[in-house]
């Protein structure tokens, strides 16, 4: 059963889980610009089968893209290396509002989210992590970086297991920044799985899938 809502922050397309009763893990997928929440719900599909007593969530980012059709999480005219931190942090609060709301209403605890996110998707859902761990259980972040390093954590609280899944032939997350995403995560006491796949470009394709269905098998709680 699927659904979809429209209030302040857009459409919500919303799948439940397969097993026909109440959800006990949630996933929530999170679109690259200039993209939207449907473009990724053939994951939610793939994935339902062997998860099924888990929702899928797929919004669409709350700005409309003002390159183009879609939406966006935050703008990249005039993105540059300096300015793109502070506007992944101005667009943070939204995201932390809209996995809070999608938790509640899904009924499950905030270890029993996951974060899936594809480019710019995977640059909030990895922000967040790093800033808020306490908020997901899980990060699968395809074609993903970190805007800039952010300091570590204090502490020996809860950091969710991270996979970060890159194309060894993208030319817009090229090796590099998804090596250095990992390095940074692992400094700040994460647990991360790190692949690159030869001959992918910016795209997510059925073996990068599989590792991210893989993944969350292995890191959600079960029932």
């Amino acid at each position: 059963m699927s659904s979809s809502t429209t209030d302040g922050s857009g459409e919500v397309l919303r799948l439940a889980p397969a097993s026909g009763t109440a959800a006990r893990r949630l996933v929530i997928l999170l679109h690259g610009v200039g993209s939207s929440g449907v473009d990724l719900m053939p994951l939610a599909q793939a994935w339902r089968g062997a998860l099924p007593d888990t929702a899928f969530v797929a919004p669409n980012a709350p700005q409309p893209f003002d390159m183009g059709n879609g939406h966006q999480w935050f703008s990249i005219a005039g993105v540059t290396e300096e300015n793109r931190p502070a506007r992944v942090a101005a667009a943070l609060p939204a995201l932390a509002d809209l996995i809070e709301a999608e938790r509640q209403r899904a009924g499950v605890a905030p270890a029993e989210v996951a974060l899936v996110g594809f480019s710019q998707g995977s640059i909030m859902a990895l922000h967040l992590a790093m800033t808020a761990p306490e908020r997901s259980g899980a990060v699968v972040a395809f074609a993903g970086r970190i805007a800039a390093p952010v300091p570590t954590l204090d502490g020996a609280g809860r950091r969710p297991p991270v996979l970060m899944v890159g194309g060894a032939a993208d030319s817009i997350m090229p090796p590099a920044v998804v090596q250095a995403a990992a390095a940074h995560f692992r400094s700040a006491g994460f647990a991360v799985e790190e692949h690159l796949l030869r001959g992918v470009p910016h795209t997510i394709t059925a073996a990068g899938a599989q590792l991210g269905l893989n993944f969350l098998e292995r890191v959600l709680p079960s029932a």
